[in-house]
């Protein structure tokens, strides 16, 4: 999504243009938390000859991310997630998203609530930046259960995808991507709308981190510790 620096606007709708103004921000981690290691789910693999960019120092968003970072030389980022309730606003949002990147390459894919006048609609979508996000066109519901991995090729080629456990459907695409940053990975809540939508506690699993994280706080989400693949994020 958006981080300082790096302007972009569009927000996710299921089968809607993109509209409306993603929020986040760069800055360096503020504190840390030991975790171990989950599971990684599996994606066929493709492959394309180019060179990558090393992975700077780990800067994430304080101001607008909930949920852990760290740092990876896995060639795979992954977690799992059942869909949160939200609660009824206007015009509010939350993302949840799993990825590589702390710039000037950005690899995500998740999923967004998006309130719109009152009405709720959740957003399959990837996003290789600077490129701007683009979705899935595949509908998700409160309560579903969602995996999120982005597996790197080599090359600049990724492998987004996302599953919707609970409807039985799977979205996958290889893209490549015109910068690229490994080498260090998240799984988060991110705000955007504004404000941050009201949702109820969203519980990451099989969350593909090593051995120590950054974890990141903001007002209205707090995560707690990451434990066996595991952590919570509440309003």
């Amino acid at each position: 999504m958006r981080r300082r620096g790096k302007m972009r606007s569009g927000s996710l709708i299921l089968a809607a243009p993109l509209a409306g103004a993603l929020l986040g921000g760069l800055a360096a981690p503020a504190t840390t938390a030991p975790a171990t290691t989950g599971r990684a789910s599996t994606v066929p693999a493709t492959t394309a000859p180019a060179s990558t960019a090393p992975a700077s120092g780990p800067r994430y968003g304080t101001h607008g991310w909930a949920g852990h970072a760290w740092q990876t030389s896995s060639r795979q980022v992954t977690a799992s997630l059942r869909l949160p309730s939200v609660s009824s606003a206007k015009n509010a949002g939350a993302a949840f998203w799993a990825g590589f990147g702390t710039g000037p390459g950005i690899e995500q894919t998740g999923f967004t609530a998006n309130m719109v006048g009152g009405h709720l609609h959740w957003t399959a979508w990837y996003e290789l930046y600077p490129s701007p996000p683009a979705g899935f066109g595949k509908a998700a519901y409160t309560g579903d259960y969602v995996s999120m991995t982005v597996t790197y090729r080599g090359g600049g080629w990724f492998t987004l995808a996302v599953r919707d456990v609970t409807r039985h459907w799977t979205a996958t695409v290889t893209r490549h991507a015109s910068v690229t940053t490994i080498g260090t990975a998240e799984a988060i809540v991110e705000a955007y709308g504004p404000p941050l939508a009201r949702f109820g506690p969203a519980t990451f699993d099989h969350v593909s981190a090593g051995a120590r994280t950054w974890i990141y706080a903001m007002p209205g989400a707090r995560p707690s510790a990451l434990r066996q693949g595991s952590f919570t994020v509440r309003p």
